[in-house]
């Protein structure tokens, strides 16, 4: 066992410490702690010590408001005061720009989203013997936390679970894993499950019941299933659709739909995203998704939608009827809009996973589009295609952060470029 000076907190919210050789990471630990730890030397040979004491705590150590965090893998700083938590998320932001030499013209007002507000999560469920463990992945391990309560999801989400946990004892193979992910949108919710169910028979009577009883008892609108990561999942039972707004639109969401984790998180990204928006002309949405920001820049006037997932994009070409919109399927990845497809727009928004928009910024940056808004998950990415666009001519006027993901190393940012 070693005793280590913690010097600083990492992206991923481990405590650093700096050894003569390699640095040494520790969850858990904060900047300013000596600690005691065991250390060995993990994947990638990166060292990671396993926190066993802490001998000088910070005074931004707090005890950690969930009952499961000694054992969950799901949060990873719930023990640091809520200053301290919020000059570090700031601080990941503005340390990726500083990496590539870059800072806003002006930092806007951070939005932190408070707990008890996330609309979608995904538990593990293994069932054995008869009885399903329903949880998360305890931290850095493939073994399955049992939660019975989580302070970040929706309470209905939790509601649900405790249901699920019965129900799905018909429904899942016995000692075999799977995925059960549950959004709640607008009151509904959806389930959809990943990985194998049932006997070798297919679906038997005693799993058509549970899949109904889940409709009726426990209200859910739809169930779909798929056998594993990457498949388009099949709906086994709807009883509603599952219908977004996004303002001038309205979006039936096919399965597995990615929205904004949460309500106000959206609403306040979206807000962020039309303060750089003109008042009035043609945009274009890439990398849209359902249609999050389509449906508000649709109020200001023509959109053209591209995404390269197909169940999204035939979701949004069917919103509403709107003449106004055009949603078409492209890999943005592979086949970015060119500089003279980019030319009709006033304004182009980019939201791009957490790869970025790499191959898009470029072409970009040698266009003459009045303005680019660019919303974000990666900090590290954004600063790369940023540094681009910069280096391109644009001036970045503001960042804006917004952290809907509460007590992880996750944040989202919207930026506004200019030429």
């Amino acid at each position: 066992m070693a005793e280590l000076d913690i010097s600083e907190l990492g992206p991923q919210a481990d405590g650093i410490h700096r050894s003569a050789q390699d640095p040494v990471y520790i969850d858990r630990a904060l900047p300013g702690e000596k600690v005691r730890a065991d250390v060995q030397r993990g994947s990638g040979g990166v060292l990671r010590g396993e926190l066993r004491e802490i001998v000088t705590p910070s005074p931004d150590r707090i005890a950690a408001p969930c009952i499961h965090y000694d054992v969950c893998g799901g949060c990873s700083i719930q023990h640091a005061s809520e200053a301290f938590y919020r000059d570090w998320k700031t601080g990941v932001v503005r340390a990726a720009l500083a990496r590539e030499d870059l800072s806003p013209e002006t930092w806007l007002d951070p939005v932190f989203i408070p707990a008890a507000t996330r609309r979608r999560a995904t538990f593990v469920a293994l069932k054995k013997n008869g009885r399903v463990t329903l949880g998360y992945f305890r931290r850095r391990s493939h073994q399955i936390a049992e939660i019975t309560d989580c302070l970040i999801v929706d309470p209905a989400i939790m509601a649900l679970r405790t249901q699920l946990s019965v129900a799905l004892v018909p429904i899942l193979q016995d000692g075999k894993q799977a995925d059960i992910f549950v959004q709640v949108v607008e009151g509904r919710s959806e389930i959809v499950i990943t990985g194998p169910m049932g006997g070798k028979g297919g679906m038997d009577l005693a799993m058509h019941e549970a899949f109904a009883s889940l409709i009726r008892d426990a209200k859910v609108s739809r169930i779909s299933w798929r056998t594993r990561e990457r498949e388009a999942p099949e709906v086994l039972l709807e009883a509603a659709p599952l219908l977004a707004p996004f303002n001038a639109i309205t979006v039936t969401l096919p399965p597995l739909a990615f929205l904004q984790p949460t309500k106000v998180g959206e609403r306040t990204l979206v807000d962020a995203v039309m303060a750089g928006i003109p008042q009035r002309g043609k945009f274009a949405d890439l990398f849209s998704g359902c249609g999050t920001f389509t449906g508000a820049m649709l109020e200001r006037g023509r959109v053209d939608a591209f995404d390269g997932n197909e169940a999204a994009v035939k979701a949004l070409s069917k919103a509403g009827g709107q003449k106004a919109l055009k949603a078409v399927q492209r890999d943005l990845f592979h086949d970015p809009l060119q500089a003279d497809e980019l030319s009709a727009y006033a304004a182009v928004v980019f939201d791009p996973p957490r790869a970025g928009a790499l191959e898009q910024a470029r072409v970009l940056a040698n266009t003459e589009v009045p303005r680019v808004i660019a919303a974000s998950c990666n900090p590290a990415t954004f600063a790369r295609d940023a540094r681009i666009l910069v280096e391109g001519g644009y001036r970045l006027e503001t960042v804006k952060i917004v952290d809907q993901f509460l007590w992880s190393q996750h944040v989202e940012l919207v930026a506004v470029f200019s030429r």
